[in-house]
């Protein structure tokens, strides 16, 4: 994690149980289409499903301790567009992980992927995501929120530049 960026890897079923207790906390369900907390067998079937799809890339980042600081993945919806997720780990929270993370999260998604557009959504009253994504570039894609309470947004993302 040099110059507080975090390092980015391939996940794997090692990291299911920090994925899971990520995944549960109750911030990260607050904000999430689905709220409701996820048992342990159902995570690992996920996971499983998860690292075999060519369709999804899930990343996890790691500080300079090899510590796991947070997670990214990119879900592909079509041939050129993906949707992103993001989470920092609870304890790393507040520490200005989550752009860096983004960042490095995209890199690897142009490296791995051939991706044209990245899609966000997010909890219209999250206000730290909402933030996040505006400062890296991602644009409102007209959608209010008023009937799912989420808002998207999007970025033109080439595996050639950014």
């Amino acid at each position: 994690m040099a110059d507080g960026v975090p390092r980015v890897r391939l996940a794997s079923e090692s990291d299911a149980e920090a994925l899971l207790r990520w995944r549960n906390d109750p911030d990260t369900r607050r904000w999430s289409r689905n709220t409701a907390e996820v048992a342990l067998a159902d995570h690992l079937a996920w996971l499983r499903g998860v690292l075999a799809s060519e369709g999804r890339l899930l990343l996890v980042a790691e500080n300079d301790a090899a510590e796991r600081v947070g997670m990214v993945r990119f879900d592909r919806i079509d041939a050129g567009t993906w949707e992103v997720s993001i989470t920092v780990a609870p304890e790393h929270r507040g520490t200005r992980l989550a752009r860096p993370l983004l960042a490095e999260g995209e890199r690897e998604l142009r490296r791995r992927r051939s991706p044209g557009t990245v899609l966000a959504t997010v909890h219209r009253d999250n206000t730290a995501s909402v933030a996040l994504f505006r400062t890296a570039g991602y644009a409102p894609d007209g959608t209010d929120g008023t009937d799912t309470g989420f808002l998207r947004f999007v970025k033109a993302v080439s595996s050639e530049g950014q």
